[in-house]
């Protein structure tokens, strides 16, 4: 992840606007300093490539990777339009989404769609683009962004 985003993320579990059981009691002790400190680091860690539980289907990644490129049905955007033109993060709003695992993404996607579900989502927001995206559509972008390394 980029160091932008890193520190956006701990400024909003510290404020509140980000729930995280674990990560808002830790973010709560930092200063701007600490987040800018912690980020840089983090940002610059590599993690093992992790191994492959489930390798998708070929059809599936080239759905993915329409839908990352292009777009979808029921206004979805290209994925590239926010997250970068490979999905590597774009500044403090868009985190790098390129390798990673196709569970957590799709963990991720339902996190924002079950937010949508309990209040409207802010236009524009991840949380939105997610409670527009079928079940296809979630599993596709995940699976092409499994296998993609920014």
């Amino acid at each position: 992840m980029n160091p932008e985003y890193l520190a956006h993320a701990l400024s909003m579990f510290k404020d509140g606007t980000r729930a995280s059981v674990i990560m808002q009691p830790v973010a709560q002790r930092l200063s701007p300093d600490d987040m800018h400190a912690l980020a840089t680091y983090f940002s610059a860690q590599h993690a093992p490539l992790a191994q492959a539980q489930h390798v998708p289907s070929a059809d599936l990644i080239s759905a993915g990777k329409r839908l990352a490129e292009s777009g979808g049905v029921h206004d979805v955007p290209a994925c590239f339009s926010c997250h970068g033109s490979s999905g590597q993060g774009n500044g403090a709003r868009f985190p790098a989404i390129a390798g990673q695992p196709m569970t957590f993404s799709i963990a991720r996607m339902r996190e924002f769609q079950a937010r949508a579900k309990a209040a409207p989502p802010k236009p524009g927001s991840m949380t939105e683009v997610a409670s527009r995206m079928d079940d296809a559509q979630i599993e596709a972008s995940a699976a092409f962004f499994s296998v993609t390394m920014p």
